[in-house]
C-alpha cells in the first residue's frame, strides 16, 4: 500500500481554497413601508453594496423578490382564520441606484403588513422576504470590477415607516392604549381619532400598532398639511382594548376622557382646542364622547358613524333624546359618509345625526364634482356649525356601490381612479377632501372652529 503522507491535507486545503473562490457575497436589503388609503404596505426595498462600491446594470427583472405575511402563531390555539395572510412574488414597479445603492419600488396594491382575521380585526402579520438575483450586474469596488457579478441577499421581515415612526406607543393599565404624537415645537392643540371597529386590539396582544396601519386614521394628523393647517397640534390615537361598542359596558368613555385630560394637563393644551374625528365603530365612540362630555371638544369629524349596529354588536345605540342633546354641545361637528353605505345605513347614521342637530335651522346645499374621485353634496346650517357631505356611490344598491378615489399604486406618476368599499368614506376625510360650501376644506373647517 502506497503512503500519501502528508499530501492529504495539502489537497484538501487546495479543494477548500477552490470552493471559497466560488463563494457568494451577501448584503442584507432593508425594507420600508407606507400607509397607502387602504392600509399599510411594504413598498421598498433597499440593498446598500457597501462603501465604495458602484453598481451598474440593474433593471425591474434583475431581482425576484417573494413576500410571506402569516398569523399562524398569533392564531394557533384558536379557531380565527385569516383572510390576509399571503404568500406572493412582489411586482417591482421601478429601480434606481445612486452609486452602492439599490432600490426597488414595489406596487402598492399589495405588500399589506396587516391582515384582515375573522374575528374581524387587522392584525400585524409576520413578514418573511427572500431575494434571488436573476440577472448579473456590474459592480466595481476600488480596483476591482466585475461584469458579471452574482450575490446572495438576506432580509429579516423588519421594516421602516417614517411616518408610524414619528409616534409612541403609550401602554395605559387598566386604560386604553394609544399611539402619541407630538410636534418638534410646542403646540396648544390636541386632535383625538378613533378608529374603526377592525383596528381593535385582539386577544389580549397589546399590539397597539394596528390604529395606525390600517388606514391614514392616526397619521394623517401628524403630516405637514395638518400640522399647517392646526398650528402644531399632539395627536393621540387610541386603540379600544376590544371593541368600541363597548364603550358604557366597559366605562371606556371615561378612561378616554381622564386619558386626553391627562395629555392636556402634561402638555399644557388649550382645553378650547381639542379636536376629535372617528369612522365607523369609531365614529360611534366620537358621538358617544359628544354626549357624555359635551364640552370637551371644540370640533368634530365624524365618518360614517356606525350608530345603527351599535346595540346588535354590544353597544347602545344613541336615542332621539340624546342625539337632540347634542345641540346644546359647545362641538361643532362635520359629517361624512358614502350616499348609500354597505355597512351602516347612512339614513340611520349620518343623515340621522344631522337632522338631530339642523331641524329647525336654515341651511345651504352645494355639490362638488371631482375627476377621478367621487363627487359629493354637501349640506350645511348658515351658522357653519353643521356640515355633512354625502360622496357618491357607484350603485343606489348598498351591496353593490363603490366609492372612487384617484391613486398611483404603480407609480408611473399618473393617477387612476380605484373602486373602495362604499362604506371606507373616511379616506376623504383624512385626505382633506371634503369642502364646506364656501368651499373650505374639512380640516380648514375643524381648524377654524378652535378658539
Amino acid at each position: 500500500m502506497k503512503s500519501f503522507g502528508n499530501r492529504l491535507p495539502i489537497v484538501f486545503s487546495a479543494l477548500l481554497l477552490s470552493l471559497s473562490s466560488y463563494a457568494l457575497d451577501s448584503y442584507d436589503a432593508s425594507l420600508f413601508a407606507t400607509i397607502t388609503d387602504a392600509g399599510e404596505v411594504v413598498d421598498k426595498m433597499v440593498i446598500d453594496f457597501g462603501k465604495n462600491a458602484l453598481v451598474k446594470s440593474v433593471d425591474k427583472d434583475t431581482f425576484e423578490v417573494k413576500a410571506v405575511a402569516s398569523t399562524q402563531k398569533a392564531r394557533e390555539g384558536s379557531d380565527v382564520e385569516s383572510y390576509g395572510d399571503y404568500e406572493i412574488t412582489r411586482k417591482i414597479e421601478k429601480v434606481t441606484v445612486k452609486k452602492n445603492v439599490v432600490t426597488l419600488y414595489f406596487n402598492q396594491a399589495e405588500g399589506a403588513t396587516l391582515a384582515y382575521l375573522s374575528s374581524a380585526r387587522n392584525y400585524p402579520a409576520d413578514l418573511t422576504y427572500t431575494i434571488e438575483q436573476k440577472k448579473p450586474i456590474s459592480l466595481k469596488r476600488g480596483k476591482d470590477k466585475s461584469d458579471n457579478y452574482t450575490a446572495e441577499y438576506k432580509c429579516d421581515g423588519k421594516f421602516y415607516d417614517e411616518e408610524t415612526a414619528l409616534f409612541k406607543s403609550v401602554i395605559v393599565e387598566d386604560g386604553i392604549n394609544y399611539q402619541f404624537f407630538a410636534p418638534e415645537k410646542k403646540a396648544n392643540t390636541l386632535i383625538v381619532w378613533f378608529h374603526g371597529n377592525g383596528e381593535g386590539d385582539w386577544n389580549g396582544s397589546v399590539n397597539n400598532v394596528s390604529q395606525l396601519r390600517a388606514n391614514r386614521g392616526g397619521v394623517a394628523w401628524a403630516t405637514k398639511e395638518a400640522q399647517k393647517i392646526f398650528g402644531g397640534a399632539y395627536v393621540m390615537a387610541f386603540q379600544a382594548p376590544d371593541t368600541w361598542y363597548y364603550a358604557q359596558r366597559d366605562s371606556l368613555l371615561e378612561k378616554a376622557e381622564e386619558e386626553i385630560q391627562s395629555v392636556v394637563k402634561k402638555y399644557g393644551i388649550d382645553k378650547n382646542r381639542i379636536v376629535l374625528s372617528g369612522c365607523s365603530a369609531g365614529g360611534y365612540m366620537s358621538t358617544r364622547m359628544i354626549i357624555k362630555y359635551p364640552d370637551l371638544f371644540s370640533a368634530a369629524m365624524i365618518n360614517c358613524p356606525a350608530l345603527d349596529v351599535a346595540s346588535a354588536r354590544g353597544g347602545e345605540t344613541p336615542t332621539d333624546e340624546e342625539l337632540l342633546s347634542i345641540r346644546s354641545s359647545r362641538t361643532a361637528i362635520y359629517l361624512v359618509q358614502g350616499e348609500n353605505d354597505g355597512v351602516v345605513d347612512t339614513e340611520l347614521c349620518s343623515k340621522r345625526l344631522f337632522k338631530a342637530l339642523t331641524e329647525g335651522k336654515e341651511s345651504v346645499s352645494k355639490r362638488f364634482e371631482q375627476e377621478g374621485d367621487s363627487g359629493f353634496l354637501t349640506t350645511e346650517t348658515t351658522d357653519k356649525k353643521y356640515v355633512l357631505s354625502l360622496y357618491d356611490t357607484t350603485d343606489s344598491d348598498r351591496s353593490k356601490g363603490k366609492i372612487r378615489v384617484r391613486e398611483d399604486y404603480n407609480l408611473d406618476g399618473v393617477f387612476e381612479s380605484v373602486e373602495y368599499s362604499n362604506h371606507w368614506s373616511w379616506i376623504y376625510t383624512l385626505k382633506n377632501n371634503p369642502r364646506t360650501f364656501d368651499n373650505v376644506s374639512v380640516w380648514q373647517w375643524a381648524a377654524n372652529r378652535l378658539k
